[in-house]
């Protein structure tokens, strides 16, 4: 997979841009969504979820 994935880079980055953005833009409209249905006591769960998937693509 990670072989596919650097030759896609190297010979269409632009296109490996556009589906990195596209990964980013739909988990935070999925966020969003989850955020606007949740119950008042369930949204700081979601958003220590989110705080702890930072942290871990920070340490990357």
């Amino acid at each position: 997979m990670w072989a596919v994935l650097e030759q896609v880079t190297v010979a269409a980055p632009q296109i490996f841009l556009y589906v990195a953005g596209l990964l980013a833009v739909v988990i935070l409209l999925s966020l969003v969504i989850c955020l606007r249905k949740a119950e008042a006591s369930e949204r700081p769960e979601i958003i220590r979820a989110l705080a702890d998937l930072m942290s871990f693509w920070k340490k990357r």
